[in-house]
C-alpha cells in the first residue's frame, strides 16, 4: 500500500467498526468481536501524507531482489534460503503463528475475493481522480499566488484595481473549492484502502492456516500410510491433498506412527497411546469340523448388513439429489425473474434517452428558427443602412461640390487684389462626386485665404507710400475704398463666424477662449483653433456614440439569448410537470408500479414556472443544472457498475449451476453402480444358499443311510447324532433368517429399481429438453443473422449520409468563403463611409460657419446634377446586396439540409444501437445455449460410451475408482476454469469493440455538429458586418 501503515498512524489495517467491518462478506458466520472504530485523521493531514504517492504516481514500490536467491527472488537481502536451519525455524516460526487462524469456506473466499477485487478498482479509481484533483490544486494555488498583492503601500481605487481584487477573490474561492475537493478524496481512498486491508486480511489467515493444516513436518513418513484420518473409498477427502493431508492443527507435531517405527524394537511408555494391534503368538485350533460353514455364514450375514447399509445410503443420496434438484429449479426461476427485471429496466432507460434525444431535437429547431428571425432582422438593418450610405454619399457630393464653386470665388478675390502678381494662381480641383478631393478642396480653400491676407497687407502698405501721389492719388483712394469695404465686410463675416463657433462650443461644454477683438489674423488663427476642437470633439462623441451602439446591441442581443434559454429551461420544466401529474394519476389508477416511480425527492430543486426572468433566477437555475447533471453523471456511473457486476453474477451462476447438475449427474451414475453392485451381490448371496441347502440335503441323506448301516451304533454316536441334528436345526432356523433378509433386500431392490426408472424418466425428459434447446439455439442464430444483415444495411446508409454529408460540408466551407470576401469588401466599404462621414462633419460644421445657413447653400447647389460616381456606387450596393441576399438564402438551405442530415444521422445512430443491443443479447444467449447443448451432447456420449463394471473390479477396484474420479474432477474444472476465461477474454474484446465504434460515431457527430455550427456563425457574422456600418461588428464575429 506503498506506506497505507504510517499514513493511518500505527492502525495496522485494523478492522473497520460498523459498515466498514468484516461482517458484511460472511452471511453464515458469526460476527467477528466487537472493536473499537478507528478514529480517520483530519483531512488535510490526509492529503499531506498523500503527497509523496501523488509525486509519483501512486508507482508500486519495486520488489527486492536477492542475487542469492536466484530461483525466488523477491526476498529480503538479509533471507538465504539455501540454508536449511534458517528455513525450518521460519517453517516453525509461521506454522506457530497461523495455529489459531480461521479457515474460512468456499463461498466465504469466492465472496472475499470479489470484494477485494471491487475495492482495488475503487481505490484505482480514487488514486487516478486524486492525482488529477491535486494537478487542479496546484494551478488554482498558483494562480491565487499570481493574483494576490505583493506590496501593501497603498491602494488602487481605479477600475483596474477593482478587477484585479474580484480577480483574486474568484482565484481564492477556486483555490478554496479545489483544497475541499482534494480533501474529500483523500478521506475517501483512506476509507477505501482501510476497507481492502480489512478484506485482505481474512484471505491471507485463511491461506496461512491452509498451508499449516497440510503442512508435512519430515519426508520420511512420505512412504508411511497415516493415521488418525478418516478415508473415503481407500483415500482422502480432497483431490488436491492426496500426500500432504493430515486433518489436524499439529503438524509440526510427531506423530504417534513415526513415533512407533522409530521405538519398533523399544519398550512402550505406559501413558503413551498404542494404535498397533495386539499379535496373538498362538494360533487359535479348529473347535469344530464344521468351522468353514460358520465362516460363509458369518460372511453372509456381513454381506447383508453392508448391503443394508447401503441401500440406507443410496436412499439419502436420492433425498439429497431431489432437494438439490428442487433448489436447482427454484434458483432457475430467481434467475428468470432477475433477467425479466432487468430487461424491463434496459427497455426502460432506452425509451428515457429517446425521449431525451426528442427533448434536444425540439429545442435545436427553436434555437433554428431564433436564429432565422436574427437574419431576418439583421438583412433589415443591412438594408436600412445601405440607405442611409447612400444619403451621406449624397451629401458628401454636395458639401465637395459647395467647396469647389467657393475656392473659385477665392481664387477670383485673390486674382483682383494684384492680377498681375496672382494671375498665375492656381485654380481648385474639379470635385468628383465621391468625396475623394475635399481634403484638397480644404487645402486650398485655407491656402486662398492666407493669399488674400497677403495682398490686404501689401495694399495697405502700397497705400501709405502712395498718399503723396497725386495724380494716381484719387485711383488709388477709390480703389483702396473698394478694398476696405471688402476687407471690412470679410472682417465683419468673420467676427461672425468666430461668434458662431464660440456659441456652439459653449452647447458643447468645451473650455475655450473667447474670441479676440484683433487683426483678420488673430481671428483666423482662433478659427483653426476652434476647427480643431470642434473636430476632436466631434469624433469624440461619433467614438462614444459608436460605443454606446455596439454595447446596447450586445447587451439586447445577450438579453435575447438568455431570455430564449430561459423559455427553453421553463418549457423543460413544464413537460417535467405534465409527466410528474401523469405518473401520479397512473398510480393512483393502479397502472404503474409503485417501484418505477422515479420522481424527485422532497429536498430536490422545485421550479416556479411563472417566475419573470431576471439574471439572479437565471445564474441560480443553470448552477442547479450543473450540480444535478453532476449527480446524474455519477448515478449513471454507479448504474453501469452495478449492471456490469450482475452480468458477472448471472454469468457465475449459470456456470456453477452447470457444474452441480455435472456433479449430481456423477452422483447418479455412482448410484447406478452401486445399485449394479448390491444386484450382484444379491445373485451371489442366492448362490451360496442354493449351494449350502444341497450339502445339506446330502448331508441328511448321509446321516440316514449312517443309521440304516450302524443301528447297532453306540449311544456315544447317537448322542453325536443328536447334537449334529441340533445343529442343522440352528442352520435351518438361520436359513429361515437369511431368507427374510432376503426378502426385505429384494423389496429394497424393487425400491432401487424404481427410482432408477424415475431417474432414467428424467434423463429422458432432459434429452427432449436438450432438442428444443437445439430448436432455439437455430431461432437465435437465425435471428442472429437477421441483425448481422440489418446492421449491414444501416451501416452501408450511415456511409452514404456520410458521404452527403461530407459533400455538404464541402460546399458550406465554399460559400462561407465568398461570404467572408463579401464581408471583407463590406468591411473596407464601411470604413471608407466612416472616413467620409467623418470629413463630411467637419466640412460642414466649416461650411456651416462660413457661408451660412443650409438653405442658402442647398438654394447654391440646387442646379447641380448627380455624378456619374454616385451611380456607379448606388449600383455597386445593389449588387453587393443582391450577392449577399443569395448567399443568405444558399445558407439557409444548406443549414437545413445539414439539419435534416442530422436528424437522419441521429435516426440511423438510435436503429444501429438497438440493433447491436439484440445482437449482443442474441449473441449471449447463442452463446449460453451452445455450451449447455455442448454439456449436454458430452454427457450424453459418456453415457453411451461408459462400460459396465465387472464383477472382479467391484471389490479391489474401489480405491483406483476413486482416484480416476479425483483426476476426472480435476481435469473437468481445469477445463471449465480454460473454457470461462476465454468467455471473459472474448466478451471484453466485443465490448472494447463496440465502445471503439460508438466512440466513432460520437466523435463524428460531434465533429458535424461542429462544423454546421461554424457555417450558420459566419452566415450571422456576414449579417453582422453589413449592419455595422458604423465599424461595428456583430457578436458572431
Amino acid at each position: 500500500m506503498n506506506g497505507a501503515e504510517t499514513r493511518r498512524g500505527g492502525s495496522g489495517g485494523g478492522g473497520v467498526g460498523g459498515a466498514n467491518g468484516f461482517t458484511a462478506y460472511n452471511p453464515g458466520r458469526a460476527p467477528p468481536p466487537a472493536v473499537q472504530p478507528l478514529v480517520s485523521p483530519p483531512a488535510k493531514v490526509l492529503v499531506e501524507g498523500y503527497r509523496r504517492e501523488i509525486i509519483t504516481n501512486f508507482e508500486k514500490e519495486k520488489p527486492r531482489h536477492n542475487a542469492v536467491n536466484a530461483t525466488r527472488s523477491p526476498s529480503s537481502v538479509h533471507v538465504d534460503l539455501k540454508d536449511s536451519i534458517q528455513v525450518h525455524l521460519l517453517t516453525e516460526t509461521a506454522l506457530s503463528d497461523s495455529k489459531g487462524f480461521e479457515i474460512l469456506s468456499q463461498e466465504q473466499v469466492d465472496e472475499l475475493k470479489r470484494q477485494v477485487q471491487s475495492l482495488t478498482m475503487r481505490v484505482e479509481q480514487a488514486r487516478t481522480n486524486l492525482a488529477i484533483q491535486s494537478k487542479y490544486r496546484d494551478a488554482a494555488v498558483s494562480m491565487a499566488r499570481l493574483y494576490s498583492p505583493t506590496t501593501t503601500e497603498g491602494k488602487m481605487d481605479s477600475l483596474l484595481g477593482r478587477s484585479m481584487s474580484d480577480s483574486a477573490k474568484e482565484a481564492e474561492m477556486e483555490k478554496q473549492a479545489s483544497e475541499r475537493q482534494c480533501e474529500e478524496l483523500a478521506a475517501e481512498l483512506f476509507t477505501l484502502e482501510r476497507r481492502l486491508m480489512d478484506a485482505q486480511k481474512p484471505l491471507l489467515q485463511h491461506t496461512a492456516g491452509i498451508l499449516q493444516l497440510t503442512h508435512r513436518a519430515s519426508s520420511r513418513r512420505a512412504g508411511l500410510p497415516q493415521l488418525g484420518q478418516p478415508m473415503m473409498n481407500g483415500i482422502p477427502g480432497s483431490p488436491e491433498s492426496l500426500y500432504t493431508y493430515t486433518n489436524t492443527r499439529n503438524s509440526m507435531e510427531i506423530s504417534s506412527a513415526e513415533l512407533d517405527i522409530q521405538e519398533r524394537n523399544l519398550y512402550l511408555p505406559l501413558d503413551a497411546p498404542t494404535n498397533r494391534a495386539r499379535i496373538n503368538p498362538i494360533e487359535i485350533p479348529m473347535k469344530s469340523p464344521i468351522r468353514e460353514q460358520n465362516a460363509q455364514l458369518r460372511e453372509l450375514r456381513e454381506e447383508v448388513e453392508r448391503l443394508k447399509d447401503e441401500n440406507a445410503r443410496c436412499r439419502d443420496e436420492l433425498d439429497q439429489l431431489k432437494s438439490s434438484e428442487q433448489e436447482l429449479k427454484d434458483e432457475y426461476e430467481r434467475l428468470k425473474d432477475e433477467h425479466a427485471r432487468t430487461q424491463e429496466e434496459t427497455t426502460r432507460l432506452k425509451d428515457e434517452a429517446t425521449r431525451a434525444q426528442e427533448s434536444d431535437g425540439s429545442r435545436i429547431r427553436e434555437a433554428d428558427t431564433r436564429l432565422q428571425a436574427i437574419e431576418q432582422q439583421m438583412s433589415a438593418q443591412v438594408e436600412d443602412l445601405q440607405v442611409q450610405t447612400s444619403g451621406q454619399l449624397k451629401t458628401i457630393a454636395d458639401t465637395e461640390s459647395k467647396l469647389e464653386v467657393l475656392n473659385n470665388k477665392l481664387r477670383d478675390m485673390v486674382v483682383a487684389f494684384n492680377p498681375e502678381k496672382n494671375g498665375a494662381f492656381s485654380s481648385p480641383g474639379a470635385a468628383t462626386g465621391s468625396g475623394e478631393t475635399i481634403t484638397s478642396q480644404l487645402d486650398y480653400l485655407e491656402k486662398a485665404i492666407s493669399a488674400a491676407v497677403q495682398e490686404q497687407k501689401a495694399r495697405v502698405a502700397d497705400h501709405a507710400e502712395a498718399s503723396s501721389a497725386s495724380a494716381e492719388t484719387a485711383v488709388t483712394a477709390t480703389a483702396l475704398a473698394k478694398v476696405g469695404g471688402s476687407l471690412d465686410q470679410v472682417q465683419e463675416r468673420l467676427q461672425n463666424l468666430t461668434r458662431q463657433v464660440q456659441f456652439l462650443l459653449q452647447q458643447a461644454n468645451v473650455s475655450q477662449q473667447p474670441p479676440v477683438d484683433g487683426t483678420t489674423n488673430d481671428q483666423l488663427e482662433y478659427l483653426e483653433n476652434a476647427f480643431d476642437t470642434i473636430s476632436s470633439e466631434m469624433n469624440r462623441a461619433l467614438e462614444e456614440s459608436l460605443a454606446v451602439s455596439a454595447g446596447k446591441r450586445d447587451i439586447e442581443q445577450v438579453d435575447a439569448v438568455l431570455m430564449g434559454l430561459w423559455e427553453i429551461i421553463q418549457s423543460g420544466y413544464a413537460e417535467i410537470a405534465q409527466q410528474k401529474a401523469a405518473r401520479r394519476q397512473a398510480r393512483a389508477l393502479g397502472q404503474q408500479n409503485p417501484d418505477d416511480d422515479d420522481e424527485l425527492s422532497s429536498n430536490e430543486f422545485e421550479p416556479d414556472l411563472s417566475e419573470p426572468y431576471s439574471l439572479q433566477a437565471f445564474s441560480t437555475k443553470v448552477q442547479w443544472l450543473y450540480a444535478q447533471a453532476t449527480s446524474l453523471r455519477e448515478q449513471k456511473y454507479i448504474l453501469q457498475r452495478q449492471i456490469k457486476q450482475q452480468r458477472e453474477l448471472n454469468n457465475r451462476s449459470e456456470s456453477e449451476k452447470d457444474q452441480e447438475l455435472q456433479v449430481k449427474r456423477e452422483e447418479l451414475e455412482k448410484t447406478h453402480m452401486l445399485l449394479d453392485d448390491s444386484e450382484r451381490a444379491a445373485k451371489e448371496a442366492q448362490d451360496q444358499l442354493q449351494k449350502l441347502l444341497n450339502d445339506m440335503e446330502t448331508l441328511q441323506k448321509t446321516n440316514a443311510a449312517n443309521d440304516a448301516a450302524t443301528s447297532s451304533a453306540s449311544i456315544a454316536t447317537q448322542e453325536q447324532l443328536k447334537e449334529r441334528n441340533a445343529q442343522v436345526a440352528a442352520m435351518e432356523s438361520e436359513y429361515r433368517e437369511a431368507q427374510t433378509r432376503l426378502a426385505t433386500v429384494e423389496a429394497n431392490m424393487v425400491n432401487v429399481q424404481n427410482q432408477y426408472v424415475q431417474a432414467n424418466d428424467a434423463r429422458i425428459a432432459a434429452e427432449a429438453e436438450l432438442a428444443s434447446l437445439e430448436k432455439v439455439c437455430g431461432q437465435a442464430k437465425e435471428a442472429r443473422l437477421a441483425a448481422e444483415a440489418e446492421v449491414e444495411s444501416l451501416r452501408t446508409q450511415l456511409a452514404e449520409v456520410a458521404e452527403a454529408k461530407s459533400a455538404v460540408d464541402a460546399q458550406a466551407e465554399h460559400l462561407q468563403e465568398r461570404i467572408k470576401t463579401k464581408d471583407e469588401e463590406l468591411e473596407r466599404m464601411n470604413m471608407l463611409v466612416i472616413e467620409l462621414k467623418t470629413e463630411m462633419t467637419i466640412a460642414k460644421a466649416e461650411l456651416d460657419g462660413a457661408y451660412g445657413s443650409r438653405k442658402q447653400r442647398a438654394a447654391e447647389v440646387a442646379k447641380l446634377t448627380v455624378k456619374e460616381e454616385t451611380a456607379e456606387l448606388n449600383s455597386q450596393v445593389i449588387r453587393l446586396r443582391s450577392e449577399l441576399e443569395s448567399a443568405l438564402k444558399d445558407l439557409e438551405d444548406i443549414t437545413r439540409e445539414s439539419i435534416n442530415a442530422e436528424k437522419e444521422k441521429l435516426d440511423l445512430e438510435s436503429k444501429l444501437d438497438d440493433a447491436l443491443a439484440a445482437r449482443q443479447g442474441l449473441e449471449g444467449e447463442v452463446k449460453v445455449l451452445s455450451q449447455r447443448l455442448d454439456r449436454a451432447k458430452e454427457e450424453l456420449d459418456k453415457e453411451k460410451l461408459r462400460p459396465l463394471p465387472s464383477p472382479a473390479a467391484v471389490g479391489g477396484g474401489m480405491r483406483v475408482g476413486a482416484s480416476m474420479l479425483s483426476e476426472q474432477f480435476r481435469a473437468t474444472m481445469k477445463e471449465e476454469r480454460k473454457k470461462f476465461q476465454e468467455e471473459i477474454k472474448e466478451e471484453q474484446a466485443k465490448r472494447r469493440k463496440l465502445e471503439e465504434e460508438l466512440r466513432a460515431i460520437k466523435r463524428g457527430t460531434t465533429l458535424s455538429n461542429a462544423s454546421g455550427r461554424t457555417g450558420t456563425g459566419g452566415a450571422a457574422g456576414g449579417g453582422g458586418a453589413g449592419a455595422g456600418a458604423g465599424g461595428l461588428l456583430s457578436p458572431s464575429r
